[in-house]
């Protein structure tokens, strides 16, 4: 089960934002291949570069959450104590997860709301095109949880005291 479970994080996080990508990429070449050379605009091309950027850019900030790729502003955590940026880190990490945890059912809501209305060229539902930001709010907070399962541990070990990270600049021979 838990493989199956993995597979399926792994086509909802890398398959789907590549397929997108494409899908995005492919349509924008023809629009100005088709605007430009041909003098005949895509009707639709618009809407399918809009829906496929949305499903690119939500599923793949679950990807970079995953492996924590994301932006992250460390300038005060480097200065503190490991157990310190832990401190603030948790703190930080907690609010993520209460506001996400407060915005499931929301949006939850929201995306079964728009079920009824759909795009207007190819009438592809407005549930669909919404629907990956819930997975994103389960998504940020697993990841965020195992965060605050990290640093839970490293406040509980009293022994390591030391900065968080030690930056090497130039070389060191």
């Amino acid at each position: 089960m838990k493989k199956i479970l993995l597979v399926i994080r792994d086509i909802i996080e890398i398959y789907i934002p590549v397929i997108s990508f494409s899908i995005m990429f492919i349509t924008f070449i023809v629009q100005i291949f088709s605007r430009r050379i041909l003098q005949y605009p895509i009707t639709g091309a618009y809407e399918i570069t809009v829906i496929t950027f949305t499903w690119t850019v939500i599923l793949g900030a679950c990807y970079t959450m995953r492996y924590r790729s994301h932006v992250a502003f460390t300038l005060v955590y480097e200065t503190l104590s490991r157990k310190k940026a832990a401190i603030a880190r948790l703190l930080g990490n907690l609010i993520i997860v209460g506001t996400f945890s407060i915005l499931i059912i929301p949006s939850s809501e929201f995306v079964n709301f728009m079920s009824f209305q759909a795009t207007s060229v190819y009438k592809v539902s407005l549930s669909i095109v919404f629907a990956p930001f819930v997975y994103f709010l389960c998504s940020v907070i697993g990841y965020t949880l195992s965060e605050i399962i990290t640093d839970v541990k490293i406040i509980k070990d009293n022994n390591k005291n030391e900065p968080t990270l030690i930056v090497k600049r130039g070389n060191s021979k």
